[in-house]
């Protein structure tokens, strides 16, 4: 393996005491790539919700044939004993299918994001953000068809996990995020990094929030065809915003034909080059600290794998509609944009926290959030517990900025990539694990899964202990030195 010497490596982090954010090279920079993320944002969410709703009710009435009039029956303040029966029997199918199009649109996008990272890196950032927004496009014109042929024809409901084959094969999540917040790497330096990434991510709740703000009183109004093709319809108008109103971040050599560009996507050259930068011996602990960051940001994606499972138990154990659940997750996602907003802002400027304090911070927000909802057994008891942990958004923002502290500026791009794919892949274990624990303790503990999801913000209390650990080593080797 290549050994990195300190001359040749910047890595301020590692080498100043206190951890404070210290002048960078690059200029502060105006508000850009927000605007797009949060129309992404908005269209992704207006629908989300509804389309595992309507998943629910597309199982029922494929298990039970042309049964529309006894599916209705679902949520039915009427009758709720036949409600619930038929919960129990829709509601196992209907989050296994929910888990394939997290597994689809997971996988494969982790596997993209391990080429478009270090393609970015010379062939610029908009091309990567605009081809993953082309995918969210595709797809959501095919749920709005296959919804709009549901309401003709009895489809199973695994013909949406098909729908979401677009949205994976051209990088989805993955390679979306790697591209904007390698943008924002670009043009901001390490004094503004964590505070202009914590904005990024306000956005990005910002989006979320509206959506789910509209979706729950839309829901009665509109179907889930014509809500997943206004979402298209906002992630075009997300693709125009990036194309006319964004500049790209880093240099590009105009004389790269488009053939040849699309040609160097498939390059493994470049896939290796991000290998040999991952594995070099680094000073000051350096390559460790990276990947235990690493380890961290994958831990948070094993353990909120199971977000989509909450939805079916809120259903369950408190008997929330889609109205109740956008309620609740309107409030959420507004107390954690109010944590990046202006949390990270207050942490930093007036407690002078450092990054690893904030990532700290987020994580016992988190843990503490899993423990009363695990614990909850009245549906107040969940707005209670999101009250109660506004700073459990701003871990992203924390490790991100971190990490492109101790990676020098050229290997920023490639380090999120990776960052991004662990989180991607995750899901291939956590999904199963959660959805197992789910179905088995349905009848008895249906909260259970939420426990074990606490249990793995704990493991990651205790890799940031370690890092902490790490990270003062060499300064106090330095202050023996002297």
């Amino acid at each position: 393996m290549d050994r990195i010497d300190a001359d040749h490596e910047k890595v301020p982090l590692l080498n100043r005491v206190g951890f404070t954010p210290d002048q960078g090279r690059k200029p502060p920079s105006r508000i850009s790539i927000e605007p797009m993320v949060f129309l992404h944002s908005l269209g992704w969410s207006l629908s989300e919700v509804m389309l595992t709703d309507h998943i629910v009710y597309q199982t029922c009435v494929f298990k039970l044939g042309s049964a529309e009039e006894v599916c209705s029956q679902l949520h039915s303040d009427d009758n709720a004993t036949a409600s619930m029966v038929l919960e129990q029997v829709v509601q196992p199918y209907a989050a296994s299918v929910s888990m394939a199009i997290v597994l689809l649109t997971s996988v494969v996008p982790a596997v993209a994001a391990l080429f478009f990272g270090p393609w970015s890196e010379r062939f610029g950032r908009k091309p990567v953000i605009a081809i993953a927004s082309i995918g969210y496009l595709l797809t959501y014109l095919l749920v709005s068809l296959m919804s709009f042929l549901s309401t003709y024809f009895t489809l199973t409901p695994w013909i949406y996990v098909a729908a979401h084959v677009p949205v994976s094969i051209l990088g989805g999540f993955s390679v979306f995020n790697a591209g904007i917040y390698s943008f924002m790497n670009d043009i901001t330096n390490d004094d503004n990094r964590t505070v202009r990434m914590g904005i990024l991510q306000a956005f990005t709740m910002l989006g979320v929030l509206s959506g789910l703000l509209i979706s729950s009183w839309s829901a009665d109004i509109i179907s889930t065809a014509t809500s997943f093709l206004i979402s298209a319809v906002l992630q075009f108008l997300s693709l125009l915003n990036l194309a006319f109103m964004t500049n790209e971040s880093v240099p590009v050599d105009q004389t790269v034909t488009v053939r040849q560009k699309i040609a160097a996507i498939f390059n493994f050259e470049l896939v290796k080059d991000m290998s040999r930068t991952l594995v070099k011996v680094r000073p000051n602990n350096g390559r460790t600290i990276m990947w235990l960051l690493i380890a961290v940001g994958g831990m948070v994606e094993f353990a909120i794998a199971g977000r989509v499972l909450f939805f079916l138990y809120t259903r369950r154990q408190f008997g929330w509609d889609v109205e109740m659940y956008s309620l609740w997750l309107s409030s959420e996602l507004a107390i954690i944009m109010f944590g990046n907003f202006f949390g990270i802002f207050l942490m930093r400027k007036l407690f002078k926290m450092s990054d690893l304090g904030l990532l700290t911070l987020s994580t016992i927000n988190h843990l503490g959030d899993y423990l009363i909802k695990g614990s909850a057994r009245q549906g107040w008891q969940l707005f209670l517990t999101t009250f109660m942990s506004p700073f459990k958004g701003i871990d992203g923002a924390a490790s991100r900025s971190i990490l492109s502290t101790i990676m020098p500026d050229g290997e920023v791009g490639k380090t999120y990539s990776l960052d991004l794919s662990i989180k991607a892949v995750t899901p291939l274990v956590s999904v199963f694990l959660f959805t197992y624990v789910y179905n088995s303790t349905t009848e008895s503990a249906p909260y259970a899964y939420l426990f074990l999801t606490s249990g793995v913000f704990a493991v990651n209390l205790v890799i940031i202990t370690i890092i902490r650990l790490l990270l003062k080593t060499p300064q106090e080797e330095d202050v023996d030195s002297k």
